[in-house]
């Protein structure tokens, strides 16, 4: 049995204008692992529940398996501490602990950017993501800050990010699906998400995340006040993570209690940290 831990991620830029994204690794955790089976079937299980067929791990382990020669099934466990749909990039971080698992399983051997592109290609064959979400993916398996073109599947910077910086996460009410997002609504703040993509290939990253999180939140008609909010008690950087509804702010130490108490008015509050650290496989 192979078993492949990542971590999830919040966004810096969204890619969904035109390719260009980046995100940021922050301390939630998801645990992958995957065993043969003689027979060619997917057994998939997600917080103990059996999945039915068709779904995206079983889309990342036939890719996997498909490209390696293996012509076995498999039994697959998930356990994830990301709440899904959300804009939390639970897929991206479940879809590649899954191909890296897999990926030790079918060849021994792990590569965790090709894990990044499995986890892509499968999320835009699964209808998850348009663009196949690959900022979310290298920042999940890589940590830190990732600057990418997902079109091309392109990791631009990957940097450390300043590990006593703590993330606090509004979770309001609600669900959005991302490959259910009309991309159309993001061409008039295109410009934005552009110039928000240069910042953060410059070390600009918190700005690029207030950029990002406000022309976001215009596009999809999305609340800008908790964000604001955040940034008026004291958040470096802020905005709606992915297509929402969550809000990330990133946050000093000693400015932590006023963020969540600015942020708590909105909906429930989850505390996190930056994850610099790759993915681990055994």
């Amino acid at each position: 049995m192979s078993r492949a831990v990542v971590h999830g991620a919040v966004s810096i830029v969204n890619a969904m204008a035109n390719g260009l994204g980046a995100a940021l690794g922050v301390g939630l955790r998801v645990e992958a692992s995957c065993v043969l089976l003689d027979k060619p079937v997917f057994k998939i299980y997600s917080g103990g529940r059996m999945l039915k067929p068709g779904n995206l791990i079983e889309k990342v382990c036939n890719m996997v398996f498909k490209d390696h020669g293996v012509e076995k099934g498999c039994e697959v466990k998930v356990s994830s501490e990301i709440p899904p749909r959300k804009g939390l990039k639970s897929s991206s971080a479940v879809s590649s602990a899954v191909a890296l698992a897999c990926l030790k399983e079918a060849s021994g051997k792990t590569d965790l950017l090709e894990a990044a592109r499995y986890s892509a290609e499968a999320s835009i064959q699964a209808g998850v993501s348009v663009t196949g979400a690959f900022d979310d993916a290298t920042a999940c398996v890589l940590g830190g800050l990732t600057v990418t073109n997902n079109l091309e599947k392109k990791l631009f910077a990957r940097r450390p990010a300043d590990g006593s910086l703590r993330i606090i996460i509004l979770l309001p009410p609600g669900e959005m699906l991302s490959g259910k997002v009309d991309t159309s609504l993001f061409k008039p703040v295109e410009p934005l998400l552009r110039l928000a993509h240069r910042l953060a290939l410059d070390g600009e990253e918190w700005l690029a995340m207030t950029i990002n999180g406000l022309a976001v939140s215009t596009a999809l008609g999305l609340d800008e006040k908790p964000a604001v909010e955040a940034l008026k008690a004291g958040a470096v950087g802020a905005g709606v993570s992915g297509k929402g509804p969550a809000v990330a702010a990133v946050v000093k130490p000693d400015e932590v209690d006023e963020v969540r108490r600015a942020m708590s008015r909105f909906g429930r509050i989850v505390e996190t940290g930056v994850c610099n650290e790759n993915a681990s496989v055994e």
